[in-house]
């Protein structure tokens, strides 16, 4: 069977992905992945038997081109037309400029299923695989319309164009229970399938290297206890606590944290304001088939979300998973997804995430009783032997059949 991908992923292609196609792949079928419509070059390739296309989308319109070359030779009437015709197409028309040009190359291949991933490539997929007379999939890694980043029409315009589209995909997938349900009552819709963000261990790991390997990468005195914030710095994920919180930390423990964004300057800033040089490490981004090589080596995990809007009030961030198959017991505010996982499982420990003191203390709790550290630890490995990717692409493979029978 033939499968076509598509993701809005213009930088890093979610692990998420990756791990579905290759699945897919072991299972005997073949995956093109369209991924990411914005990015800074064209490019085709094949990664661990994925093939990839990524695009450049250059906010012109094919028609909009063709249009302009019968008007006269005037500014004026060219910027009035351009401006005419663009929002009559963003607003009115029901497949606008963006949506049929990843509709354009979704069309250039053969394909026998259509797997959307993310909300931005839905409606483009619906148009895909019903041109094709194919079924649709519909991964939904978050609740893209529930983004405080967003401005409320953005955020309103989300929830409309996926609850209008959400009906007519043949699965439905999401990350978690809570967005499930969540899903099903505002649409109106089966509640979705859940696979969570589970992740695999690398070929070849070794656990007992990763420790020197995380310390030399950020500079890391050898003998010192880390505590990882992992993912992309970002304001809305409230990494200042952590950096504010290190301050509360046992002597020669750390905060070290592995990503990159905008966001970076901030929390440099902050380090030299507060004065906690030698408290944190910055160590830069971390390719996703390398993370856990380096996850490993930490003592602590961090996730420091806040129940901001509904997004991260229900996250199960891929972190998560990283950590505990990395065998590292996490910290974390009180969120339902984390409040069942510490019920469950027992290797989460919750503290007040909207307070650095709070956070700093738990940490320093925690590493102060080696008894403690040492059972939270067991806790995480025996969770690993569920929470792992192993048991997820199963469940996967199960939808596909079960679309495939219809």
């Amino acid at each position: 069977m033939k499968i076509l991908m598509l993701t809005p992923d213009s930088f890093m292609i979610d692990r998420r992905i990756i791990l579905e196609a290759r699945t897919l792949i072991d299972a005997g079928h073949s995956v093109t992945l369209l991924a990411g419509f914005e990015c800074k070059e064209e490019e085709h390739y094949v990664h661990q038997g994925i093939e990839i296309h990524r695009y450049m989308y250059d906010w012109d319109d094919e028609i909009l081109k063709k249009i302009r070359v019968k008007l006269p030779n005037n500014d004026r009437v060219r910027m009035f037309v351009n401006r005419a015709y663009m929002f009559l197409a963003n607003n009115f028309f029901e497949i606008s400029p963006f949506d049929r040009f990843i509709l354009a190359r979704a069309l250039e291949f053969d394909f026998d299923i259509c797997q959307v991933h993310d909300l931005p490539c839905l409606k483009a997929g619906y148009f895909a695989s019903k041109a094709r007379g194919v079924p649709l999939i519909y991964d939904a890694h978050e609740l893209y319309y529930a983004q405080e980043v967003h401005p409320a029409h953005v955020r309103a315009m989300y929830y409309r164009l996926e609850k209008k589209y959400i009906k007519y995909p043949d699965a439905v997938i999401t990350v978690n229970p809570f967005i499930a349900r969540l899903m099903a009552e505002r649409y109106g819709i089966k509640q979705p399938h859940v696979l969570m963000n589970c992740t695999s261990l690398p070929e070849g790991f070794q656990t007992d290297k990763a420790p020197a390997k995380l310390r030399e990468k950020g500079n890391i005195p050898a003998h010192y206890r880390v505590v990882l914030y992992q993912g992309w710095l970002s304001a809305e994920r409230n990494i200042d606590t952590l950096v504010k919180g290190s301050r509360w930390f046992p002597e020669n423990t750390c905060l070290a944290i592995i990503g990159y964004g905008a966001h970076e300057e901030v929390l440099r800033g902050i380090v030299k304001q507060e004065g906690l040089e030698g408290k944190v490490y910055f160590l830069g981004a971390v390719p996703s088939d390398e993370m856990l090589e380096y996850t490993a080596g930490a003592d602590l995990g961090v996730i420091p979300y806040r129940p901001i809007d509904d997004n991260h009030l229900y996250c199960s961030p891929n972190k998560l998973f990283e950590y505990v198959l990395a065998g590292i017991p996490v910290v974390t505010d009180d969120l339902p997804f984390f409040r069942e996982m510490r019920s469950k499982y027992g290797f989460i420990r919750i503290t007040d995430m909207g307070s650095p003191e709070a956070f700093g203390k738990t940490v320093s709790d925690v590493l102060a009783s080696p008894g403690t550290l040492s059972e939270l630890k067991i806790k995480t490995n025996e969770a690993a032997k569920e929470l792992n990717w192993e048991v997820e692409g199963r469940k996967l493979v199960k939808i596909y059949e079960s679309v495939m029978r219809k």
